[in-house]
């Protein structure tokens, strides 16, 4: 299931039960035969029978709202995805619950928190790169288009330049068996059809990213990822009217390769341009601190800005992310982007508490 986006935790922020909130955050490993996510979770579940400054009423509902989310996962099979996220709501009786499986894990240890509202940082982090993608695998004659997300391939279209279309190819010259009987094609003739073909073969890469755009404005893509021969990659943007969408993740020919061999290589080229844009976000928003003029780092700093409501997009190291939960709830309420950045591509935060921001003015 496809994660929330920043504008969905934002209404997650407005829920405000009058007991509270339990916020899950489960890593939920698929080699792991000991089930060592649900030691994590009853311990955690356990723990929050030590919250202090509870009444009877909140303490005997927390009580059983632990049972309710325990019950949940006692027999949950090991065909699991790799996360799962779930806010449920300190209740007597069964009350509000949303849920959430990526098969991206959330970072750092598995999260049972008891607070007044959602625990939404780490979710924040997850959502970017959990997002849905298109993905087109491109040849002179072919394309596939594809909808990926980490745990999900779908091919949705394929495309192909038949050599009898009366759109796309033309019918060759037939040769004459006995070239004393007949005429030969003509080294014009050849020089001609070479052109008319390449020539259709230009339109068809066109018209389909025509299409792909299409479909790219139906799902909801926040990009496409072009595999295939630069120049294949160059007549297929010409038809995709938001060029700057259309991103090149390599050269590789996978326009034969079945969709079980696909996964590896769309999920390599995903986390590394992630990564790339991410350690960029992350140098310019300390740059532009640096520079004294757009840009803040560090907590206090960040806090700051944030407060006077100058913050454009807040920048955090994901393997913060729960110890960021008052600077994203921050930027949330106040309008303001959140990047998470993950990983290496995080290196360059880690002299300033993890956090930098990027400002209005």
């Amino acid at each position: 299931m496809t994660l929330p986006s920043l504008d969905d935790a934002r209404r997650l922020l407005e829920w405000a039960p009058p007991h509270g909130v339990v916020s899950v955050y489960l890593r939920l490993e698929p080699d792991d035969r000991g089930g060592a996510w649900r030691t994590e979770l009853r311990n955690g579940l356990a723990a929050l029978g030590d919250a202090e400054g509870l009444d009877h009423d909140s303490a005997s509902a927390l009580r059983a709202t632990a049972e309710r989310i325990e019950e949940r996962f006692a027999n949950h099979e090991r065909s699991l995805p790799r996360g799962e996220v779930g806010f449920v709501e300190v209740a007597a009786k069964p009350g509000a619950e949303r849920w959430w499986t990526s098969h991206l894990e959330p970072g750092g240890e598995s999260i049972v928190e008891l607070d007044s509202r959602p625990l939404v940082a780490p979710l924040v982090c997850l959502s970017g790169r959990g997002a849905a993608r298109g993905v087109a695998l491109l040849s002179a004659e072919r394309v596939r288009l594809l909808e990926w997300a980490p745990g999900h391939l779908e091919e949705l279209h394929n495309w192909e330049l038949s050599v009898f279309s009366l759109d796309w190819r033309e019918r060759k010259a037939q040769r004459v068996a006995d070239p004393a009987r007949g005429q030969g094609v003509s080294a014009s003739g050849h020089d001609q059809f070479d052109e008319r073909l390449a020539e259709n073969r230009h339109r068809f890469l066109g018209e389909c990213g025509r299409l792909a755009a299409q479909v790219a404005g139906e799902r909801g893509w926040r990009e496409l990822l072009l595999f295939g021969a630069p120049e294949h990659r160059r007549e297929f943007r010409h038809g995709f009217p938001a060029a700057e969408l259309a991103v090149a993740a390599g050269d590789a020919d996978l326009i034969s390769e079945p969709a079980g061999r696909l996964e590896q290589p769309i999920a390599a080229a995903a986390g590394r341009l992630d990564g790339e844009r991410e350690r960029e976000l992350a140098e310019r928003a300390l740059s532009e601190a640096r520079g004294g003029s757009r840009g803040a780092a560090g907590a206090q700093g960040t806090r700051t800005a944030l407060a006077e409501g100058r913050v454009g997009c807040l920048v955090l190291d994901a393997a913060r992310a729960a110890a960021s939960e008052d600077l994203v709830r921050a930027a949330l309420e106040s309008g303001a982007e959140v990047g998470a950045v993950h990983g290496e591509a995080a290196e360059p935060l880690s002299g300033a508490d993890g956090v930098a921001a990027l400002l209005r003015y």
